[in-house]
């Protein structure tokens, strides 16, 4: 009876090969004779499962489980030919106390591989075993896939031994692939899992992963990181702040700030993505491989569109060169490579932001940054009135950055102020944000309707902000003598009431 099911099984294949599907649907489908099903399970699961095809020594291939003693012996060398070519492993350094065996794939040498799926290459096959055996003393091997067209696996061992596995077709029962061994006639089948990386090309091996992360206690301080695209007039230049590890220092969270195109702070809910992104990049897929000088320019990198400098403080530099965008399958990607590599990977452009970023994209909206008791000094003037406060700190122990409203006296025009007073109208500056940077040299005529001046005691600053009226909708802001932002009107207008409202003692006008 078994050597019936085993004959209807491989007539099964000799279908599926032509086309049909008729005999496998009758094999697998539910059937009321209870006799035939345990037929066929004792068959998958009992007849010719477990043997040993793959391994060292001199026992016959198929010839006894793992369950019986043998040799396991050392794995010199697989070597791999399937349709997209040859590849080879061999043994760099033998496993050592608790160190695995280390294999290295011929020709990549120089790649990064992911060496624990290369390693798979030579685990997977030696001491292969089946999962079922289909047919003794086989003589059409070409019906099972394993004729001219087969992958092949050649395994060769310390002791001189040699093996040589034959990969066919996916077998028509659940993951299930038909092999041979070479000097044995009969096709078994094993599980795909153990078989499916012989059939991939070298460039799978390839690690994507193309600037490792390193451990956070071994992260370098990224110090400076410039963008230089060929679509925008100016470079995206971000360094790291002066003030980044200073608590209550102002600014936003980022530990970077924007120096070009306009100096600014970055929002930090967006900025990592940029300032440190190059740290962990992993690649959709490999384009080329020992890229020659025709590679590069195909990939559109002999003349990059995008060029990113990381500069860190261990001193080393890392320079990442990109492709314009591309639109591929529904997705923009970009061809990306470090400088003076060898090898080109294609990226999403989501995870390599740096070739679509704008400035406005992680610039901070912030236009006054001071931590509000970092303050010594803040003149406004607007609707015809000016209002000037000096703020100082009660007790000299205690730094500005760390004090809280308790331990600070205000004056307004020499007299004593509410200090909270003072707090709520310094919270409307804060939240008077920007909605965009001013990037192409855009500028405004006549005088400003309000200006705002602000000293800070903690970084040493003075900062003179400007407003002018630029459209119906927007004004632009000019600090220090520079046109650096667009904002809102209307709230810039509000600036002038609440200018107006500080000795009046009315509610502020709240940003809309």
């Amino acid at each position: 009876m078994k050597k019936q099911v085993r004959g209807l099984i491989a007539l099964g294949a000799a279908v599926a090969a032509l086309g049909g599907g008729l005999i496998i649907m009758k094999v697998t489908e539910p059937s009321d004779d209870k006799s035939s099903d345990s037929i066929v399970e004792e068959y998958t699961e009992a007849d010719g499962a477990n043997l040993v095809l793959v391994e060292d020594g001199d026992l016959a291939p198929g010839s006894h489980t793992l369950e019986d003693e043998h040799f396991h012996g050392v794995v010199k060398s697989v070597k791999v030919t399937n349709e997209h070519g040859t590849m080879e492993v061999v043994l760099a350094n033998e496993a050592k106390d608790q160190s695995e065996a280390n294999y290295v794939m011929k020709g990549f040498e120089d790649i990064r591989m992911k060496d624990s799926v290369v390693r798979m290459l030579v685990s997977s096959a030696n001491n292969l075993v089946s999962t079922g055996i289909i047919e003794e003393n086989c003589t059409d091997f070409e019906k099972f896939g394993l004729g001219s067209t087969a992958a092949t696996v050649e395994m060769s061992y310390a002791s001189g031994v040699t093996r040589k596995l034959y990969i066919g077709t996916v077998a028509p029962v659940s993951n299930a692939t038909y092999v041979r061994v070479e000097g044995s006639d009969s096709v078994y089948t094993v599980a795909n899992s153990s078989v499916s990386y012989y059939l991939e090309p070298a460039e799978y091996y390839i690690e994507l992963i193309m600037l490792s992360k390193p451990a956070d206690d071994a992260t370098p301080k990224i110090n400076s990181l410039r963008i230089e695209r060929k679509d925008i007039p100016y470079d995206i230049y971000l360094e790291y702040g002066k003030y980044a590890e200073v608590a209550n220092s102002g600014g936003s969270s980022a530990t970077h700030v924007m120096v070009e195109p306009v100096e600014t702070y970055l929002e930090a809910g967006y900025a990592p993505d940029i300032t440190s992104g190059m740290f962990g990049l992993t690649a959709e897929a490999v384009k080329s491989v020992h890229c020659t000088e025709k590679d590069l320019a195909d990939a559109g990198l002999k003349d990059a569109f995008c060029t990113v400098t990381m500069k860190c403080s261990d001193g080393k530099d890392y320079v990442l060169l990109m492709s314009e965008p591309y639109m591929d399958e529904g997705v923009q990607k970009s061809n990306a490579m470090f400088k003076d590599a060898n090898i080109i990977f294609t990226v999403k452009t989501e995870d390599a932001k740096w070739a679509t970023v704008m400035p406005d994209d992680i610039a901070s909206r912030l236009l006054f940054s001071s931590y509000v008791w970092n303050v010594t000094e803040l003149t406004a003037t607007g609707g015809g009135k000016t209002e000037t406060f000096e703020l100082s700190i009660n007790d000299s122990s205690i730094k500005s950055n760390e004090a809280k409203q308790e331990n600070v006296t205000v004056k307004r025009d020499g007299e004593t102020f509410d200090t909270e007073r003072y707090r709520l109208f310094y919270s409307y500056l804060i939240n008077l944000h920007a909605e965009s940077l001013v990037l192409n040299g855009e500028k405004a005529d006549g005088k400003p309707f309000a200006t705002v001046v602000v000293k800070d005691g903690l970084l040493n600053t003075e900062t003179k902000y400007e407003f002018y009226d630029y459209t119906v909708m927007k004004c632009i802001v000019s600090v220090n003598g520079e046109f650096k932002f667009f904002c809102s009107k209307a709230n810039a207008d509000g600036l002038i009431e609440n200018i107006g409202k500080i000795a009046t003692g009315e509610e502020f006008t709240e940003i809309t």
